[in-house]
């Protein structure tokens, strides 16, 4: 069992290892929130809202709940368009609600906000995101209570103070230096203060709605940017403190492994989620046609979305995955996948030599010479790696 956010009023706690990243209502169908939600709660993981707000379909599922709080805050914004705290308070005396999470960036999209067309707001999305009917969607590419690391260290309190519930953010990584004033920072001011977690996202994350250029050029890849991030909170002595969650195309067992081996607690996806709701990559995600249901509103097309049938989908595929990272765990001699760690995995180099990873991140201590992971094999873990 873990803990998060032991300085909130009401922390949470969870055994979960593998769970739903962010999908907004609106972006996806009503039957595929659903299906989602009914398939976390059978499984026992988390899910996480998007950008897009609180449905009543969140919650009828009856999982436990990440709200994201996007740049354009919907589902907790004012007339202008600005942090409404009677509306986070509101969104806090959900039971079901368990964390807030302030995105920053995503991996499709780095450095720019979101649009979801006019076509696709309908009445009831609207209302969900304090937005006008029939009208593109418009998110910004920043918050503008945020400048600076102070003014996200303050924004991350302001938000637990109202809600009581832990509160932490979600990037993707572009740059290092930072890191290390970031976790200065909240040593300073105390730990009570740090974010009770950060969601690292990696560059590579997708969406079919996400202009080509930063999807393949901007932002840094998971495989990088996870050891760096656990290295400067274990080297600030914060990493008990701040918990990790990585996500971005970690779909299989030996991902996910190598995520918990490398520092994160817990791993987060969208893509495997939508492949068990039936996602083919059509690649219409912004056009209200999604031929499987799952990102279009047209109620012909949702038709062959059963909510019942991909709900246990859902839930099979994150138990199959968690339980097949147990097996990888246990082979490498350790009772629980969160205690695998960075000498239980080897990495294979372009050479056909491999090394672990503790030697292979080891070696990049200055993280402005850490390479990127073009040429490199798949982690293989235990005693056979070699």
């Amino acid at each position: 069992m873990i803990e998060v956010g032991p300085y909130a009023r009401k922390p949470f706690r969870t055994s979960s290892i593998y769970n739903i990243s962010g999908m907004s209502y609106g972006a996806i169908s009503k039957p595929a929130v659903l299906a989602l939600s009914k398939g976390a709660r059978m499984a026992g993981i988390w899910l996480n809202t998007g950008e897009g707000g609180l449905s009543p379909f969140h919650l009828e599922g009856g999982a436990d709940i990440v709200f994201q709080i996007g740049t354009a805050k919907y589902g907790c914004r004012d007339d202008d368009g600005g942090l409404s705290d009677e509306k986070l308070a509101a969104l806090a005396a959900h039971e079901q609600i368990r964390m807030f999470e302030i995105k920053l960036s995503q991996g499709a999209k780095p450095g720019k906000g979101g649009i979801l067309p006019g076509s696709k707001v309908t009445p009831e999305i609207a209302a969900i995101r304090g937005i006008p009917a029939g009208h593109d969607s418009i998110s910004p590419n920043r918050h503008p209570e945020i400048d600076n690391i102070g003014d996200l260290l303050d924004f991350v309190s302001h938000i637990r103070k109202v809600t009581g519930k832990p509160t932490g953010f979600k990037l993707v990584l572009g740059a290092y230096d930072w890191l290390d004033e970031l976790c200065m920072e909240i040593n300073r001011r105390g730990i009570e203060n740090a974010p009770d977690f950060i969601s690292l996202d990696s560059a590579d994350g997708g969406t079919g709605a996400a202009p080509m250029p930063l999807i393949d050029y901007v932002g840094l890849p998971i495989w990088e940017s996870l050891p760096v991030l656990c290295d400067t909170l274990e080297r600030h002595k914060l990493k008990s403190r701040i918990r990790v969650t990585a996500s971005g195309k970690l779909i299989t067992p030996a991902e996910v492994a190598w995520a918990l081996c490398v520092g994160a607690d817990f791993v987060c996806s969208a893509r495997g989620f939508m492949f068990s709701l039936g996602c083919i990559q059509a690649l219409q995600c912004n056009k209200n046609t999604c031929p499987t249901g799952i990102t279009t509103h047209n109620k012909r097309l949702q038709r062959g979305l059963d909510v019942t049938d991909k709900g246990e989908r859902v839930r099979r595929y994150a138990e199959r995955v968690t339980q097949e990272v147990c097996v990888i765990a246990h082979s490498c001699g350790v009772t629980e996948p969160r205690r695998l760690n960075r000498e239980h995995a080897r990495i294979m180099g372009p050479d056909g030599v491999s090394v672990s990873l503790k030697d292979y991140y080891g070696r990049w201590a200055d993280t402005a010479a850490l390479p990127s992971r073009n040429g490199i094999g798949r982690p293989r873990f235990g005693a056979d790696a070699a």
